[in-house]
């Protein structure tokens, strides 16, 4: 599907952001915006949304197996971007604010001091998007969960999380997303996903109309690839990095996808179902930049399958039934950002 273009885009788009970059220090300050599905990241409680992940539900999800979790997600995050970790962190599949807290308690994490966003939804499975931040780099102003009309009759999906804020001094908004799958009904899930898009699109031209050099940063588990129409067409987010098409976002992970990479596995093929989308004020070298090429998934050895049939893919907690004791289902990912002085 992708392949037939692939050289010539790569080339196309690698000499394009070398002639937007420039030469940086190697001392220069970066700042780490990332995402990462968590995967079901329920508490060991009573489960009201999905009783397999009851005590004595299918899965035999336990407190046990609930803090090896969270120490291993731990683990993860901790190092997303370098050593210092991420200074902005979307999340999502957490079912609650407690479970969060019990994340950034974990000793890794602790010490960095991290704060989270998140707000209750009506999500099918009770489980939510919210942000991570370190506040010595980013401090919040306002916040809101927005809902969106989804078509489906009686469908109940998770919100999006609106976020405006300074990122060292820097005003930004972030839009924390993770759209409906298509739960057995491919047609039904692209109208899903093209309403939460719809939605998401009128609160970028919002910001856009308010101030058409706004920094805008959307981040989140889209459920389609970079080439979707629902992400070129509707939210009109795609890989071209020209910074005069102000009301595009350009999709820093363009790139990772026409070169066959994926954070995400599913029946034998990655697909790049992780993304960061940036508004072109960040492209053109004044204030907050994206630091071209700096668009990576993050996939070290201990988030991966080592061998069989499943080598080199995210190492789930449960593959089918079967308690695996690994992360997440996907790899998180993440772009730098600096600040041009």
């Amino acid at each position: 599907m992708r392949h037939g273009i692939k050289i010539l885009f790569t080339l196309f788009t690698l000499l394009t952001l070398a002639g937007c970059a420039r030469i940086l220090p190697t001392k220069e300050k970066t700042y780490t915006v990332g995402f990462y599905n968590l995967e079901k990241l329920y508490d060991a409680q009573d489960n009201p949304y999905n009783s397999a992940y009851n005590p004595d539900g299918e899965l035999q999800w336990n407190s046990i197996r609930y803090e090896h979790k969270l120490k291993n997600l731990s683990q993860a995050i901790a190092t997303i971007g370098g050593k210092d970790g991420p200074a902005i962190l979307g999340v999502t599949e957490v079912e609650n604010a407690q479970v969060l807290q019990s994340l950034l308690n974990q000793p890794l994490l602790r010490k960095k001091k991290y704060r989270f966003i998140h707000f209750e939804s009506d999500d099918r499975l009770g489980l939510e998007v919210a942000l991570i931040y370190n506040p010595k780099n980013f401090k919040p102003l306002a916040q809101k969960a927005v809902k969106i009309d989804f078509p489906q009759r009686n469908f109940k999906g998770k919100d999006i999380l609106q976020v405006k804020g300074e990122l060292e001094g820097q005003q930004v908004t972030l839009y924390i997303n993770h759209w409906p799958a298509n739960y057995g009904n491919a047609a039904q899930g692209t109208r899903n996903r093209r309403a939460a898009a719809s939605t998401l699109r009128r609160l970028i031209d919002a910001d856009l109309k308010q101030n058409q050099d706004a920094n805008i940063l959307v981040i989140g588990d889209f459920d389609e690839e970079p080439n979707s129409p629902v992400l070129q067409q509707v939210l009109q987010a795609n890989g071209r990095p020209n910074p005069n098409y102000k009301t595009e976002l350009f999709n820093t992970f363009y790139i990772n996808y026409v070169q066959g990479l994926g954070s995400y596995h599913r029946r034998g093929n990655f697909m790049m179902l992780d993304q960061v989308l940036v508004s072109k004020a960040l492209l053109d070298q004044q204030g907050l930049e994206y630091v071209h090429g700096s668009a990576q998934i993050y996939a070290p050895e201990f988030l991966k399958y080592t061998f069989g049939k499943y080598k080199n893919t995210p190492r789930t907690t449960y593959n089918g039934t079967t308690y695996i004791g690994g992360y997440s289902d996907h790899f998180p990912v993440y772009i730098k950002l600096k600040k041009v002085r």
